[in-house]
């Protein structure tokens, strides 16, 4: 059975899929579709997420904008325990250099 969160997802996942061309909807409909997704992959979307939503803490904290530094302190406690080298390896090609987390 499916929860709530999983239901809201389900429904916008419908919802972006029919905003494209039909012609595009079957190729794309996997990429969204977690039944489609490996466990490894699974994770690396689980990692992302908390890592993204860190990163706009970061920014918003070199902006002057204090409000961010709880959000950040939880993040850093979610991102210290799903740490992986894939993670580091997103850090270090992707994260400018003045804002790269340390996680380890």
């Amino acid at each position: 059975m499916l929860t709530n969160t999983k239901k809201i997802e389900k429904y916008a996942q419908q919802k972006l899929i029919a905003m494209l061309p039909e012609e595009l909807q079957q190729d794309f409909q996997p990429i969204l579709d977690d039944e489609y997704h490996t466990e490894e992959e699974r994770a690396i979307v689980k990692q992302a997420d908390p890592l993204c939503a860190y990163l706009k803490c970061l920014e918003e904290l070199s902006a002057g904008n204090t409000e961010f530094n709880l959000a950040k302190m939880r993040l850093e406690k979610t991102l210290s325990e799903r740490y992986s080298d894939k993670m580091q390896y997103f850090i270090e090609v992707f994260v400018p250099s003045q804002i790269q987390p340390i996680f380890r």
